[in-house]
């Protein structure tokens, strides 16, 4: 466990409030604790890490990304102590999630081509448009996420097929991520869980 704590890169915490997410950087590894600097966290956000609550930390290790549950031991100004967990979720590409989309989506710097989006995963994403995609091409996508998280990268379709809405042709396009920094692919990541654990609580309490 400590070992994948020291040898992780690309932090990400996030605090019961989301809107206060930031990188960080790991400066010592106990066998019970490790401690951490929130560098670029200005004060209204680091009043959200609270000593004793939970908070969601996403990173990337040798085997793909890493996800954890910890709790804040200790606060001073921006460096964190936060308990070692009892396990370390490791998610492969092959499980990113496909989920619900809240937000925006600009291709090549316009929404006006885009009429819907149907899912999207920290690989990938699936979306209606009013012309097709060129498969051959590459575009520059900027993804805004519900929790104020921007995401800027490049997108390749993968398959275009054409679909009937009200009368009018319309195209799907499947498409991946490349040129994606690690960081955002965690974003993505969270997004994802966060949407999957929203939907699974609404099921629970009905």
């Amino acid at each position: 466990m400590n070992k994948l704590i020291n040898e992780g890169r690309d932090f990400r915490i996030i605090p019961q409030n989301f809107e206060s997410a930031t990188v960080f950087e790991v400066k010592n590894v106990d066998e019970k604790f490790f401690e951490i600097n929130l560098n670029l966290a200005n004060q209204k956000e680091l009043e959200d890490y609270i000593v004793g609550e939970e908070v969601e930390i996403f990173g990337s290790g040798s085997q793909g990304l890493i996800f954890f549950v910890a709790k804040i031991l200790e606060k001073n100004s921006n460096t964190l102590k936060v308990e070692i967990p009892q396990s370390i979720q490791n998610i492969q590409r092959r499980e990113y999630s496909r989920v619900k989309f809240f937000g925006e989506v600009f291709l090549d710097g316009s929404a006006e081509n885009i009429i819907s989006i149907k899912d999207i995963s920290a690989g990938g994403i699936r979306l209606f448009t009013k012309k097709p995609l060129d498969i051959s091409k590459d575009y520059q996508i900027k993804i805004c996420l519900i929790n104020n998280m921007t995401i800027e990268c490049v997108m390749h379709p993968i398959r275009i097929q054409e679909k009937e809405l009200d009368g009018k042709t319309i195209y799907a396009a499947s498409a991946c991520f490349k040129e994606i920094s690690s960081i955002d692919r965690v974003a993505l990541v969270q997004y994802s869980l966060k949407v999957l654990m929203e939907a699974e609580t609404k099921q629970n309490g009905r």
